[in-house]
């Protein structure tokens, strides 16, 4: 009898849930890439965030071919570098779910090294260009911070815009890099 009876409340509960529409149902992922990333610097963003309660959200972000900031995007030749982000956004409108204009404190990850296409000359003796090529090590860990807004539609797309800006912990190449890192970003997302 009891095995009955759990068994007609799960059943009960699982029709109640089943019949709830998609519009009573509040979304809580959502998926994005950074567009910005993959046109000013040639790297593929893969972004999720996890929707909580109260306009708060947890978000992962994994950038293949990473660089540092934008430098050099015009010379970059090859990055094998790859970046791990973690950030707690925190949406500051009261009438609207997960958007709007939002801050969020982040920590990075990279990994990996970029390579340039320093100069080019021509050698007269041989008759042939010869290209000179620039590497320089990413690999550390940063800490920083951004701000952004993101606009809804259809219940289902997201845009937005941020800015952030990171300081780089540990071992750094400071000959050649800052040890501030500023980026820029243009997501669109679809949450689901």
């Amino acid at each position: 009898m009891k095995k009955i009876l759990i068994t007609v409340l799960l059943f009960t509960s699982f029709i109640s849930i089943a019949q709830e529409s998609d519009d009573d149902q509040t979304k809580k992922h959502e998926i994005s890439s950074n567009l910005f990333d993959l046109v000013v610097a040639g790297s593929l963003n893969v972004n999720y965030e996890h929707l909580f309660a109260k306009n708060q959200s947890l978000f992962l972000g994994v950038t293949f071919f990473d660089t540092y900031g934008y430098y050099d995007a015009g010379y970059l030749k090859s990055s094998n570098a790859v970046s791990l982000k973690a950030a707690y956004m925190i949406y500051f409108s009261k009438q609207k779910d997960h958007e709007g204009f939002y801050f969020y404190p982040q920590l990075k990850a990279r990994t990996g090294e970029v390579v340039l296409d320093d100069y080019i000359y021509f050698d007269y003796e041989n008759d042939v260009y010869i290209e000179e090529e620039y590497k320089y090590d990413v690999s550390g860990f940063s800490a920083g911070f951004g701000l952004g807004h993101k606009w809804l539609f259809n219940n289902r797309f997201t845009l937005s815009i941020n800015g952030e800006i990171a300081r780089n912990l540990g071992n750094f190449d400071t000959d050649y890099l800052d040890n501030i890192e500023g980026r820029f970003g243009v997501n669109f997302g679809y949450r689901f």
